[in-house]
């Protein structure tokens, strides 16, 4: 009978450490600038301060696509950055392989669509600077596209929003 108590206290005890080691950290935004890299909100020198303690990284960006009736919708993305770097006062986080997508057409329920019917990679590296540099296999329906659609969707411009794990404690600072 002791031992089960015991067995049973062992237990609720190891779950309960489990949850609160769980509970101990989450993402929190601590930045966003704008397409052109202004200062929307937070701090870009917290953000450094956690990328140059190591902190694990997410970063979200905003896509528009404008439509031939003169509506707008709006993307956002978010992922963690697979290899980030900080240097000369901006971050750059490198985004790993995805399968190209896109908008589904504005006269169609919402949703996206992928660019290929074959699975390809798409890859960037986007930087809090806004500027986003991407790489990616050229469909058959691409092919399609003028020179000039293909350089802009390897190099645009993007709100972006970066957020860093930290503990929940207030002195969760690097």
């Amino acid at each position: 009978m002791k031992n089960s108590k015991l067995l049973t206290g062992l237990i609720l005890m190891l779950i309960c450490s489990v949850g609160m080691a769980q509970g101990q950290g989450l993402y929190k935004v601590v930045y966003e600038a704008d397409r052109d890299g202004n200062r929307i909100s937070g701090s870009l020198e917290e953000l450094i301060a956690y990328v140059d303690s190591g902190n694990p990284v997410r970063v979200g960006w905003e896509l528009l696509q404008k439509w031939p009736n003169d509506t707008t919708t709006t993307m956002r993305h978010w992922t963690d950055g697979g290899f980030v770097t900080s240097t000369r006062g901006q971050v750059f986080a490198q985004i790993r392989g995805i399968f190209g997508q896109g908008f589904a057409h504005i006269s169609g329920p919402p949703g996206i669509f992928l660019f290929s019917k074959t699975p390809n990679s798409w890859v960037a590296v986007i930087g809090t600077d806004g500027n986003m540099r991407a790489k990616f296999e050229i469909s058959e329906d691409m092919k399609e596209l003028p020179e000039e659609a293909i350089k802009a969707m390897e190099s645009s411009k993007v709100k972006t929003m970066w957020s860093v794990m930290v503990k929940e404690r207030s002195d969760h600072r690097p």
